[in-house]
């Protein structure tokens, strides 16, 4: 066993509240938002900590196979597989993405992934394909066999939250496929998108936002982007053993300066996924400008599903120890960062508040 892997780091228990089940995420020092899948809760910190998710500020329910996020008073933006739109915190309607970005009226043009809006709240960020419909044109993908539909690149846009237009986009290399992801540096001067295929696994792209609309600084294969560490322009990157043919197998943290586009730091998680890790659930939560939170979870088949938590160095990558708590150590895999030093786990309906010791 390793120093890191033997070490502790202790844990003190803030809070527990009873909530619904769902994805909690930290939107500002006053409000929480729950994602319940098939709806969307804006929550007060106070009440939800007091009485749990019983006084929702705003609520939308999602249609199927809908996502979506709050915007800064409340209201909503949401995407489909063919729609973006936004509604007022009374669920009336305010905007919806212009025909004008389907080509030729082709509903062909899909969204990949979920939609975010910047830490200001002013944009929202979509990533969608483009179906190639003039057979002339090359494609750099054709989906579900030679007949499919043939795709170019995806496009990032960048969309106004009060009205809904169009105010920078950005063509990507190639299209996803599949799904693609965006994570927002916490003083919204860059946006880093990641897209997966079967193909070729993750391709990670990060951009500046400085006016203009985006502005591509620098891109990485193999890596999905999983935040920024606030104080600085370093994105956090994992690398998973996915099995890609030719390609050596790694579960990698990285760290890149989005500046010079340099890797400037990585660890081997090899280690800390030996006993009983699954790297598809490896995930790290920055907590502040000098450490983040990496969290591990369960194998697949693990009866008693209980993660682990590592606290890690923002510079070096390195655990300083696993994260000892007083209780209930199944604290679930996943993990919100709330600004001010504390963090929130679930399980089940069970919500924890932590603090380091």
């Amino acid at each position: 066993m390793t120093d890191a892997r033997a070490r502790r780091v202790a844990v003190k228990h803030v809070a527990t509240v009873r909530a619904a089940r769902g994805m909690i995420h930290a939107m500002d020092d006053d409000r929480l938002l729950l994602d319940r899948v098939r709806s969307l809760e804006v929550h007060r910190r106070d009440t939800f900590f007091s009485l749990g998710a019983v006084r929702p500020l705003s609520r939308v329910e999602l249609p199927s196979v809908t996502r979506g996020t709050v915007t800064p008073d409340g209201g909503f933006v949401l995407c489909g597989e063919f729609r973006v739109w936004c509604l007022a915190p009374d669920g009336a309607a305010r905007w919806e993405l212009s025909e004008g970005i389907w080509p030729d009226g082709v509903r062909g043009d899909r969204v990949r992934g979920g939609v975010t809006v910047s830490p200001d709240g002013s944009l929202a960020a979509v990533v969608k394909s483009t179906l190639v419909t003039d057979p002339s044109l090359p494609a750099a993908r054709v989906g579900d066999g030679p007949e499919g539909p043939r795709y170019g690149p995806d496009v990032l846009l960048l969309l106004d939250t009060a009205t809904g237009e169009v105010v920078g986009r950005q063509a990507l290399d190639v299209p996803a496929l599949l799904t693609a992801g965006h994570v927002w540096h916490p003083d919204g001067s860059r946006i880093a998108v990641s897209c997966w295929d079967f193909w070729d696994s993750w391709i990670t792209y990060w951009m500046a936002l400085d006016g203009d609309g985006p502005r591509m600084l620098g891109r990485t294969t193999m890596e999905e982007a999983t935040g920024f560490l606030p104080g600085s322009g370093r994105l956090l990157t994992v690398r998973r053993a996915e099995g890609f043919g030719g390609v050596p197998e790694a579960d990698e943290l990285a760290a890149y300066d989005t500046e010079t586009s340099a890797r400037v730091a990585a660890y081997d998680l090899g280690d800390l996924l030996a006993d009983r890790g699954n790297p598809s659930l490896t995930h790290p939560y920055p907590l502040d400008a000098e450490r983040f939170i990496l969290s591990i979870g369960p194998r697949a088949g693990d009866a008693g599903g209980r993660g682990t938590h590592w606290l890690c160095d923002a510079d070096t990558l390195r655990p300083h120890g696993r994260l000892d708590y007083p209780e209930h150590a199944g604290a679930g895999h996943t993990v919100t960062p709330l600004d001010d030093g504390t963090w929130l786990t679930r399980r089940g309906r069970r919500v924890d508040r932590w603090a380091l010791a």
